[in-house]
């Protein structure tokens, strides 16, 4: 089951929680790990901090944005620490749990920020939801290696409890690429209808954004979806 698993970490500036991540991933059976935009990377100090776990390292894909890495995901869910204003739906760590039974088959991708500065909003409007780590208030900002270590102990404690019952499901959700095709069909839409304008156009956008990925779409339903919109849009265009 972890296999479907990919842990992305973002804009990472020190290459010892690189390392220390593949430890982490390693240790509870994780294996598929994706950089995007590392400021250091390949290095020696990541492969110290791995310990032993290199092979992880060795394997990690490298991309330049996060929207390349989560294409193939049906699922994006960002780890931030810190409140956010926009309306992409929160879970505790337990709900997410839950929800990865219904994603088993399909790949998920599980992103983590910049050590100083987390996620950007761009990046977590990606996000399908956003969980957050509960600390003491007293001092909120975890580590990111420890933040990853966490996840993935929770992960590996829930899929292997043994009266855990395992969701079979028929249907598989679309993946983030096929999302962002949707998305931009209907915002090219709203635009020939005027609906988005040069003065609307970031606010529309972003809760454009959020609306889809709020919806689970089958590839079955998202097949109808983009059939109806890809002929609205070229009625619109004659």
């Amino acid at each position: 089951m972890t296999a479907n698993i990919n842990i992305v970490l973002v804009k990472t500036s020190h290459p010892g929680n690189i390392g220390s991540t593949a430890r982490a991933m390693k240790t509870m059976g994780l294996k598929k790990l994706t950089l995007v935009s590392p400021k250091n990377f390949p290095s020696d100090i990541a492969d110290a901090n791995a310990v032993g776990c290199v092979d992880i390292l060795n394997h990690a894909n490298v991309d330049d944005n996060l929207s390349v890495s989560i294409k193939k995901s049906s699922l994006a869910v960002g780890f931030s620490a810190r409140s956010r204003k926009s309306n992409i739906p929160s879970l505790t760590i337990d709900e997410l749990f839950t929800l990865l039974d219904e994603y088993e088959n399909e790949e998920v991708s599980i992103v983590f920020g910049n050590e100083q500065s987390g996620l950007s909003n761009d990046e977590i409007k990606l996000c399908d939801y956003i969980v957050s780590i509960p600390t003491d208030n007293a001092y909120t900002s975890l580590n990111l290696a420890a933040a990853v270590q966490i996840f993935s102990y929770e992960y590996f404690k829930n899929i292997n409890k043994s009266d855990s019952k395992i969701i079979k499901r028929d249907t598989q959700h679309v993946s983030h690429l096929t999302k962002s095709h949707m998305i931009s069909i209907f915002i090219s839409i709203m635009t020939h209808l005027d609906i988005i304008s040069d003065k609307n156009k970031k606010s529309l956008t972003q809760n454009i954004h959020i609306i889809f990925n709020k919806w689970k779409f089958t590839k079955n339903e998202a097949n109808l979806f983009l059939g109806v919109l890809s002929s609205i849009e070229k009625a619109l265009k004659k």
